[in-house]
């Protein structure tokens, strides 16, 4: 099959092949959702915490990082949750795990471009799959597949996916600025300049 129209070929994967799920843990004895979390970063609620969000990278509340297994470079799938069941969000910062998602960690050396691009992928794979009713559980998402680019003998093609992530953000980067351009020309327009 063509990949991009570049005349690539495309393999499918199974997830659990290529990741494993993290169990990272609160490490206090008793958790008090009113003392030991925030809504707002702050130097003292500084670690990332995911849990069933739609959106804002699946990131509601922080924790203090003393309280919070943490990994970084890792993707978090939302496992339940009424609009978000199956969200995929890349996360190369430290990251902690509150409730309502987990995250799974590549089995290969990862950058952040190939973390952007995988968690993609799996969300393409797995979103529509499942719902509130049928859980993203890692039992279920470790044996779905996703198409990978590959190389001339079958392995994954790494630096095509990281090429293709610097192109698009390239692209989005041309497009911020010709948007700048021309929102300053309409400016000077409407002043007078």
């Amino acid at each position: 099959m063509n990949l991009a129209n570049g005349g690539g070929v495309e393999r499918e994967f199974k997830i659990g092949d290529l990741f494993d799920k993290l169990s990272l843990k609160f490490l206090k004895s008793n958790f008090d959702k009113s003392n030991d979390i925030s809504k707002i970063q702050t130097t003292e609620f500084s670690l990332p915490l995911v849990n069933a969000k739609d959106g804002d990278n699946g990131i509601m509340y922080y924790g203090r990082e003393c309280d919070f297994e943490s990994a970084e470079m890792t993707i978090d799938i939302v496992n339940d949750g009424a609009v978000s069941t199956g969200n995929v969000y890349a996360q190369p910062q430290k990251t902690g795990v509150l409730y309502n998602a987990y995250l799974i960690k590549s089995n290969f050396d990862i950058s952040k471009n190939l973390l952007l691009f995988f968690a993609t992928t799996i969300q393409k794979s797995i979103k529509l799959k499942f719902s509130y009713e049928l859980k993203a559980s890692w039992e279920r998402v470790k044996n779905e597949s996703i198409k990978l680019p590959v190389t001339a003998n079958g392995k994954i093609d790494f630096d095509f996916m990281e090429n293709f992530i610097k192109a698009i953000q390239k692209l989005i980067i041309k497009d911020l600025v010709i948007w700048s351009q021309k929102k300053i020309e309409a400016t000077k327009q409407v002043v007078g300049l």
